[in-house]
């Protein structure tokens, strides 16, 4: 196994060379052809549709997901052509970005990481996102929702390739809850979660916002290229369960000039919605 060093050398360098000894999960090639098909504007919305068919788990993933509470659809849909119509290009994108992704993690078994918490936690970040940003940014729904749900995709790779030294943070992270993740990874490793995440978002050809946002959703400057809603998010609620809303309620109130009670009854919504989700990811 492959350690760092602490001496004064380019972190992506170390990191590039971390990634060499370790054969980091693909997309399936139907995957990347739908996401290069909705990128593409001469692509018609049928041959999407048709795209996705040509991987039956996607196609049945893609169904479960779109009739969630979390995608806030208002009729059950069944036939994928209408569900692709229905959606629009971005919403789609975030539906076969999330299932892709959840695809290609490992299954990270590692003591004091829990992977079905990692997602019930994603998926109440994406859920909370896109929730707060129809009332503070509504055109942003869409990306908020995509990257909360995948800023923390490096955790389950990293875990399972230093599953010792993961185990170390986890365990210290879960008992005090005044520590950072992030914060305990650079102590541990001369590294964090985030840059590995936005490295592997780059070699998996994921849109920049996606890596651009993964990359800062640690960081505490206001020039971090996030969007308003994930930089809420992600300052509040994190990967235990004692997240508390105080913090949420009086930065929205303050700063946003949201009043209490809405901000209850979105959280109440959102967190509804996130069971929802994380169950189509399990």
């Amino acid at each position: 196994m492959m350690f760092f060093k602490k001496k004064n050398k380019d972190p992506k360098s170390e990191l590039k060379e971390m990634f060499a000894n370790y054969e980091l999960p693909s997309f399936p090639v139907a995957v990347m052809s739908v996401l290069s098909a909705l990128r593409d504007p001469d692509v018609s919305v049928s041959e999407i549709a048709g795209k996705v068919e040509n991987d039956p788990g996607l196609h049945v993933k893609i169904l479960k997901t779109v009739n969630s509470a979390a995608f806030g659809l208002s009729r059950h849909v069944d036939n994928l052509h209408r569900a692709v119509a229905l959606l629009g290009r971005s919403r789609l994108e975030t539906i076969v970005l999330t299932q892709a992704v959840n695809r290609a993690l490992p299954k990270a078994d590692t003591p004091y990481f829990d992977m079905h918490k990692f997602w019930q936690s994603s998926a109440k970040k994406a859920s909370l996102a896109r929730h707060l940003a129809h009332h503070i940014h509504p055109t942003t729904q869409v990306e908020s929702f995509t990257a909360g749900l995948l800023q923390d995709l490096a955790l389950p790779i990293l875990v399972t390739m230093k599953p010792k030294e993961y185990s170390a943070i986890f365990k210290r992270y879960n008992e005090d809850p005044s520590l950072d993740i992030a914060e305990l990874e650079q102590e541990a490793l001369g590294y964090d979660h985030s840059t590995v995440g936005a490295m592997i978002a780059e070699e998996w050809g994921l849109p920049q916002y996606l890596v651009n946002s993964i990359n800062n959703h640690h960081a505490v400057s206001d020039a971090a290229p996030v969007y308003p809603a994930i930089n809420l998010v992600t300052h509040v609620f994190g990967y235990r369960d004692d997240d508390s809303l105080e913090d949420l309620i009086a930065i929205c109130t303050e700063d946003y000039g949201l009043s209490k009670e809405l901000v209850e009854s979105i959280v109440e919504t959102a967190l509804k919605d996130a069971s929802d989700l994380a169950k189509m990811l399990k």
